[in-house]
């Protein structure tokens, strides 16, 4: 795994150096990815922070783009609030509300009220070689210089914490309150490209996703419905998903080849995913 080399160096101690060259959007296809959780012990080397369920987007300086690399047309209102250098981060708009985010930011033409329900969650910037923990530094500092001139845009904070035990009642009170789970960051990691080996992800549950294949008729209250997606897993595993479908979605389902994200908890012994339930279709990539 090699160190992103940075567009521009930046040297981050608690200062902004703003760069004025917009940075690739090959970021869109090389970002930094958290492992899932599998009981590491964490210590007060790294920080937590609430992982958010939004839409998961790359400003480069001049355009905002999808992890998956489509081009967003945001209204300048909101732009113009971004900083000059390269950040990443969650488009939010609440917990619970990861449909809205997804309607509101992929129209072609945006809607300005739409917009404005939506915050930016920043969490780190992609164009320097400095430490996590300077790279949140230099966030802070340019959001403090930005006052209100910046109002959409949130920088995710970051706490430190002393042992899994405190992460794990964190975990749950984020999870009582609908949030998703939390991130783990170490605060000497540099930004490299893939799945990194110092950034944890942690949910009580687990999410995937999974292509609609077919349908499984419903019995019962739900006869003449679909009872069930019939659906193929990215490692090819083929299984039924009934649970978490509402009446409406039973009337007109996910359309084959459709990709959606499901819940589950664990696995059986043959790989199946145990008490899969369906939570949305997957728009954005």
């Amino acid at each position: 795994m090699s160190i992103r080399t940075p567009v521009t160096l930046i040297a981050l101690a608690c200062s902004v150096i703003e760069s004025e060259t917009a940075i690739s959007s090959e970021f869109a296809d090389s970002l930094m990815l958290a492992k899932s959780y599998q009981g590491e012990e964490l210590n007060s080397h790294y920080l937590v922070s609430e992982k958010f369920d939004g839409v998961r987007a790359i400003w480069d300086g001049k355009n905002l783009r999808t992890r998956g690399g489509i081009a967003l047309t945001a209204p300048h209102l909101f732009t113009d609030q971004l900083p000059k250098f390269a950040i990443e981060g969650e488009l939010w708009a609440g917990r619970g509300k990861y449909s809205q985010v997804q309607k509101t930011v992929l129209d072609e033409i945006p809607d300005g009220s739409d917009w404005s329900t939506i915050t930016f969650l920043v969490f780190d910037r992609i164009d320097s070689i400095s430490t996590f923990e300077d790279r949140y530094a230099s966030l802070l500092l340019w959001k403090t210089n930005s006052g209100s001139n910046a109002h959409q845009i949130q920088i995710v904070e970051q706490l430190p914490f002393q042992s899994n035990a405190q992460l794990k009642s964190q975990l749950q009170q984020v999870t009582d309150q609908d949030g998703e789970g939390l991130v783990v960051r170490h605060k000497h990691a540099v930004y490299v490209s893939g799945r990194s080996d110092l950034m944890f992800k942690i949910k009580i549950h687990q999410d995937a996703e999974a292509r609609v294949i077919g349908y499984k008729p419903g019995n019962g209250k739900y006869q003449s419905l679909v009872g069930a997606l019939h659906v193929e897993s990215a490692s090819g595993m083929r299984f039924y998903i009934g649970n978490g479908l509402t009446d409406e979605q039973r009337r007109h389902p996910p359309k084959l080849g459709t990709e959606i994200t499901y819940r589950y908890n664990g696995t059986t012994e043959n790989g199946v995913p145990r008490f899969a339930r369906f939570l949305r279709e997957r728009k954005v990539h």
